[in-house]
């Protein structure tokens, strides 16, 4: 794993990217540039700790904005469409907001329709009250739509359901609430969980929403294979994610893929800003480097060599 992580460390695309604006991807251990390009890529955070939905984007001269669109397929923040298998265990369904959740529920029934076939269909959320309707041109939104709430929304669309909606509840030893909501739909059970924060007095992220599924719906086995389901630009990320919370613990097979912003139908927003794709190849620098030292710490308690 440590190979493949280097090998995205050190690519063109990436080489190229960090050089544009000043900096350069050193030599030397691996960990050591990660270390260095999570300080470096600063220079492309346009969030300043806050949500994707308040960033704002600078503008790049063309040239740099050629730069960055032709490093998003090398990158992967492109072009992971379409599965490798044709079968999965676990489809799951990643949360975000009004209109993200229902995209991704409709592109999860998409791909069931063109030739992937699954066990049950899991849409992951929270408890995170989303921003007001507006931000969505979803007027019939209720005010106080949760992740959750609006991941069933969209879930209900793509796979309808046949029977009641059943619910389980509670609360964390921490104090966070949770639910998962089932029903039946075509031949399959479908799930949704609004999973609870395991960071105290943080809202729950993709990590959280990861364990969410395994601690209260299913935890896959080491025979079994998991698809993620979530937006092109957000598939590095997200799937390094997952095998940090899922795949080096549990071993299951995990494969991630992303509806294309430009062309999917249900995606009314459009390719976005290019600065999203900085942002965002930030965001898998910050997740690999989380995924290096969960990796050493799992070889170091097995007594193997990183």
């Amino acid at each position: 794993m440590s190979d493949q992580i280097r090998e995205w460390v050190e690519s063109s695309a990436l080489t190229a990217l960090v050089a544009a604006f000043g900096g350069e991807v050193p030599d030397g251990p691996l960990a050591d540039q990660l270390a260095y390009l999570e300080g470096f890529s600063a220079v492309w955070d346009s969030r300043a700790g806050g949500e994707r939905l308040n960033a704002r984007y600078r503008d790049y001269a063309d040239d740099i904005d050629g730069l960055i669109l032709e490093a998003t397929g090398a990158l992967g923040l492109a072009g992971r469409q379409r599965p490798q298998r044709s079968h999965y265990d676990h489809i799951l369904v990643l949360g975000g907001g009004r209109i993200t959740g229902r995209a991704r529920s409709r592109y999860a029934a998409h791909l069931l329709e063109t030739g992937v076939s699954a066990g049950p269909v899991v849409g992951l959320g929270s408890l995170r009250v989303l921003p007001p309707a507006g931000e969505s041109g979803d007027p019939g939104s209720a005010a106080d739509l949760t992740e959750g709430d609006a991941m069933q929304r969209g879930l209900q669309e793509g796979f309808v359901p046949i029977g009641p909606v059943e619910e389980r509840t509670g609360t964390t030893a921490d104090g966070n609430d949770w639910w998962v909501r089932s029903y039946p739909s075509a031949g399959r059970t479908v799930y949704v969980v609004a999973a609870p924060s395991r960071r105290p007095g943080q809202r729950a992220n993709t990590a959280d929403t990861l364990h969410g599924y395994a601690d209260l719906v299913r935890r896959p086995t080491a025979a079994e294979t998991v698809l993620l389901v979530t937006t092109d630009l957000y598939v590095p990320f997200q799937h390094v994610d997952a095998i940090t919370t899922l795949g080096v613990e549990l071993r299951c097979g995990i494969e991630t893929v992303g509806f294309d912003r430009r062309s999917f139908a249900y995606w009314p927003n459009g390719p976005g800003d290019p600065g999203e794709l900085l942002q965002e190849t930030r965001s898998a620098i910050y997740s690999l480097h989380r995924l290096l030292g969960r990796v050493a710490d799992a070889e170091r308690m097995s007594g193997a060599e990183v």
